[in-house]
């Protein structure tokens, strides 16, 4: 005689239910590249609008806990977890480490890198395809590691030349950026962030610095200022 196949769902296990998830949202289409940039990104939107209808098809809920942060300058970094619960027990559960990070020059920051750092969690934890490869990411810039300067005080892995050329590109990818979305991809990307940040320690006056019209050879806006200023343009509405 053949068993009888339990059909109530509500003793499904956690990880039964994101299995069932998983068959439900396989891949999460990339935004289109737009605004002179040289990548698509993933939006966390975009992942939490395949994501969520299928985990609650399936009677799980999520959200972060245990979150800590560290602030450097201008950037945030985001350590958190990402608590995946069964409704029927709340007993059943699973937790995804994640971590983030965020730049901005005003009060965002924070909620960059936990948007980060979730968007992650939602795509490591259903095993969602993004067609992002970090192996094979084609707009990597790959930094061979050079003799540093002679300058003792020195920090960074880049020598300046070098520095100085990654912030003038993404000075230039800045000034491309036509709408907000765009601009914090860009600040949030992987080049952009190690450069920023030893650009901040080696040359500051390149990341912070004010226009000085009486002087030509200050009369320039450093990158920090650059984002800021598009920032302001970019929420006025001026393209």
């Amino acid at each position: 005689m053949t068993a009888k196949k339990d059909t109530d769902n509500t003793k499904r296990n956690i990880y039964q239910r994101l299995a069932a998830a998983m068959e439900i949202v396989s891949y999460v289409q990339k935004d289109e590249a737009t605004n002179g940039l040289k990548y698509a990104i993933v939006t966390h939107d975009a992942v939490t609008a395949k994501v969520r209808p299928a985990l609650l098809d399936q009677g799980v809920v999520y959200h972060p806990q245990n979150l800590t942060h560290t602030q450097d300058g201008n950037r945030t970094e985001v350590s958190l977890e990402v608590k995946f619960t069964n409704i029927d027990n709340p007993d059943d559960f699973i937790i995804v480490p994640s971590f983030g990070y965020g730049i901005d020059s005003q009060d965002k920051g924070p909620g960059k890198a936990i948007s980060y750092a979730v968007k992650y969690a939602l795509l490591k934890a259903l095993g969602l395809e993004t067609g992002d490869d970090p192996d094979l990411d084609q707009n990597s810039v790959h930094i061979v590691e050079e003799k540093k300067t002679a300058d003792p005080s020195w920090i960074g892995p880049l020598a300046k030349t070098k520095l100085v050329e990654g912030a003038r590109a993404i000075g230039r990818d800045v000034s491309a950026c036509e709408d907000l979305d765009s601009l914090i991809a860009l600040e949030i990307a992987k080049e952009t962030v190690e450069i920023t940040s030893q650009l901040e320690k080696d040359l500051p006056h390149f990341w912070d610095h004010e226009p000085d019209p009486e002087d030509e050879t200050k009369n320039y806006n450093g990158l920090s200022q650059q984002f800021t200023k598009r920032k302001e343009e970019l929420t006025n509405g001026i393209n």
